[in-house]
């Protein structure tokens, strides 16, 4: 937790940061939790036959992390932290970047970090007559309802990727479908030729739904898979957000004040302290830093907003709180800036 302003203003109990993005040194994690499970097969849902590697894609510094053979061990992540597993056994199955894996207050076991087989990969390939490069990625979305059913009938009006080839959709069998044109029982769809970064869904302006998938990340010459929840229609934005009733309990639930505290390491790091009452939080965030923590004219740039998300390059934020730009919390905090940031 380094920081950069806001960072920990939707950190979680997550550690350190400083909120100016001046700089300051590494400050320990607080709220250290651990994740376990153990890699599979993105087909069979089988635990792999082989030794795995697995690295953390959203989490700075990195966590420790153990293995034995396709299990997992991964320790010294922030409380309230959205992260991805990469998962890799090669010769048989290519680095797969997991679904994003949220953590609050408590450990998580029984997590499963799927790979994706190069069989698999060839016969998409072919089925689809795509020919991937190695500069690119390639992206896997599972398209799901609110109670993480899949959606079928989501078309590739409702799905966007800028730059890449596809939607192309799989069966129930996960394997391709290609008379497809929405997706099947299966809810899977796949982008080839994903330019690598930190990667979100678009919708063109004849899309009959919304999808809230994790911002990404997609690298050369590796597969990511993500969830996205389908829900009917645009977003809905709410109005006349309050800073007192509204956003700041919301700094207390998600660990911001445990981080920027009198003796918490964003105080420390970052100068930033918002355990006194909202009137005092509101001038710390908006009247300390003037267009820097929180930017009327440019709502989006806030870095209230920037250092808890996921950005290509990385800010130094320790950790990313706001999973997607569809995050409740986000939009609060975006139409509360949208609305001239008052102290209200």
């Amino acid at each position: 937790m380094r920081a950069s302003q806001l960072v920990c203003i939707l950190l979680s109990l997550a550690a350190g940061c400083a909120f100016d993005g001046d700089g300051g040194g590494d400050a320990p994690l607080g709220g250290s939790l651990a994740v376990t499970g153990q890699v599979v097969d993105f087909q069979s849902g089988t635990a792999i036959d082989a030794a795995a590697s697995v690295t953390t894609s959203g989490l700075l510094p990195a966590p420790q992390v153990t293995t034995r053979g396709a299990e997992f061990t991964i320790e010294g992540i922030p409380e309230n932290s959205a992260f991805q597993i990469l998962a890799s056994a090669p010769p048989a199955h290519r680095q797969t970047f997991s679904p994003a894996v949220v953590v609050t207050d408590s450990d998580k076991d029984g997590i499963e970090a799927p790979a994706v087989s190069e069989a698999l990969l060839g016969q998409l390939a072919t089925a689809f007559g795509v020919t991937p490069t190695a500069a690119k990625g390639i992206l896997f979305v599972r398209l799901v309802d609110s109670a993480g059913a899949p959606k079928t009938g989501v078309t590739a009006a409702d799905i966007l990727v800028a730059g890449a080839v596809g939607p192309k959709f799989l069966d129930a069998n996960l394997a391709p479908a290609t008379g497809a044109t929405a997706t099947t029982a299966s809810g899977w769809a796949v982008f080839f030729e994903v330019t690598p970064g930190a990667v979100s869904l678009g919708r063109s302006g004849t899309a009959a739904v919304t999808v809230d998938m994790a911002t990404s990340p997609v690298q050369a010459g590796a597969v990511t898979l993500a969830e996205g929840i389908v829900t009917n229609g645009a977003p809905t934005l709410p109005t006349n957000v309050s800073f007192a009733t509204t956003l700041f309990p919301m700094f207390a639930s998600r660990g911001c004040v445990a981080c920027h505290s009198g003796n918490g390491p964003g105080k420390e790091l970052g100068g930033l302290k918002l355990d006194g009452s909202a009137n005092a939080a509101y001038k710390e965030l908006v009247l300390e830093k003037p267009n820097t923590r929180v930017r009327t004219g440019a709502p989006e740039t806030s870095l209230v907003l920037t250092y808890p998300s996921r950005e290509d390059p990385p800010d130094r934020h320790p950790n990313i709180t706001f999973a997607s730009s569809l995050d409740p919390d986000y939009v609060r905090l975006l139409v509360w800036i949208r609305e001239g940031a008052k102290d209200n």
